[in-house]
């Protein structure tokens, strides 16, 4: 019997150690676990994100600024920036800022102020002036390229000119003849005057009588026919232009390639570049030497008694040199029949 007993008491313990052992080794692996996940804890880091006009503090386990805006659902345009870039790695305090961008392009339609073109009127008294040509703006459209940054226009830039209407410049005649020095007569002298002159059949004014006298046209023979003109500019000098990038920086790809300042296309025979201010746009004049050219077009260097010639081809343009002392008789808008 207390053989049968001792024999259980055994069996009993020998099952109950390794148990106890295998407890005891879970209890001790569990523990070193926990201490080990303790040491290798991620190191939060406090970061302000300034987007979308707010301003945003987070403490986060993130290691990069990319992961933090992840976090905070931040999403990014294609041309949106980013500072510091999103992969940089964060540190305490690290502040990061997103700046919406937004480009555009527009056009917009502008008008073109008219110029006012004076001249010396040798049949208009001192002090008169006539309109000879009223001035109407003209119109032209305006591609701008736009960038906002986070809503706010940052930069503005002017990409090209397109005019549609060319402005029509007022062109004003100014007096320069000095009125003739009153006469004193008495009426019965001129009645007198003007009786002799219908007995003898004579056509001409006689002394003491009163004439009317018309403003005479100014004119002049040009390749034999007889032409009006305004006014004529003497000592003229001329230069030549062509449309390429030697004279205006624009190539034959360029959209605006050989489109003068009033809109129209340049054309050798015709085309000649003036300041507006001495000869209004659109006017044609007679170049001594040259011939009928039409003022389309303007220039930087073009200035005063300066006459550009439009010239297709660069050799000629070059060989066509720079001429002095042209006489040029300004026509008007309609060229000669």
């Amino acid at each position: 019997m207390y053989y049968r007993r001792t024999k259980k008491w055994l069996i009993a313990l020998a099952i109950s150690v390794p148990i106890l052992s295998g407890s005891s080794l879970v209890y001790i692996l569990q523990t070193e676990k926990q201490q080990n996940i303790g040491s290798l804890q991620l190191p939060k880091y406090r970061v302000v994100v300034m987007s979308d006009n707010h301003n945003t503090t987070v403490d986060t386990h993130a290691e990069t600024v990319g992961e933090v805006l992840t976090q905070l659902n931040i999403k990014l345009g294609n041309q949106d920036i980013v500072e510091p870039a999103a992969t940089v790695k964060l540190t305490s305090n690290t502040q990061i800022r997103v700046t919406r961008l937004a480009k555009s392009e527009k056009e917009y339609e502008e008008e073109i102020p008219y110029t006012i073109v004076k001249y010396n009127d040798p049949d208009l008294f001192i002090g008169e002036e006539k309109v000879i040509q009223q001035g109407i703006p003209g119109k032209e459209i305006v591609s701008r390229s736009t960038v906002l940054e986070n809503g706010q226009v940052s930069l503005e830039h002017e990409r090209s000119r397109r005019v549609i209407h060319p402005y029509t410049p007022e062109v004003i005649a100014v007096g320069t003849r000095v009125p003739e020095p009153k006469v004193e007569y008495n009426y019965t002298d001129v009645i007198e005057n003007i009786a002799a002159t219908e007995d003898d059949n004579i056509n001409q004014p006689q002394e003491g009588s009163i004439v009317l006298v018309e403003n005479k046209k100014k004119i002049t023979t040009i390749e034999e026919r007889p032409v009006e003109y305004k006014f004529i500019l003497e000592e003229v000098e001329l230069t030549a232009f062509t449309a390429g990038v030697e004279s205006t920086g624009k190539d034959r790809g360029h959209p605006q390639y050989g489109i003068t300042a009033s809109g129209a296309t340049v054309e050798e025979g015709r085309t000649i570049a003036v300041d507006p201010s001495v000869i209004p746009m659109g006017w044609w004049v007679y170049i001594e030497g040259v011939g009928y050219r039409k003022a389309e077009d303007t220039g930087s260097a073009v200035k005063g008694n300066i006459i550009d010639v439009f010239i297709e081809d660069l050799d000629s343009a070059i060989l066509f040199g720079r001429q002095k002392n042209k006489k040029v008789y300004v026509i008007g808008p309609n060229k000669p029949k």
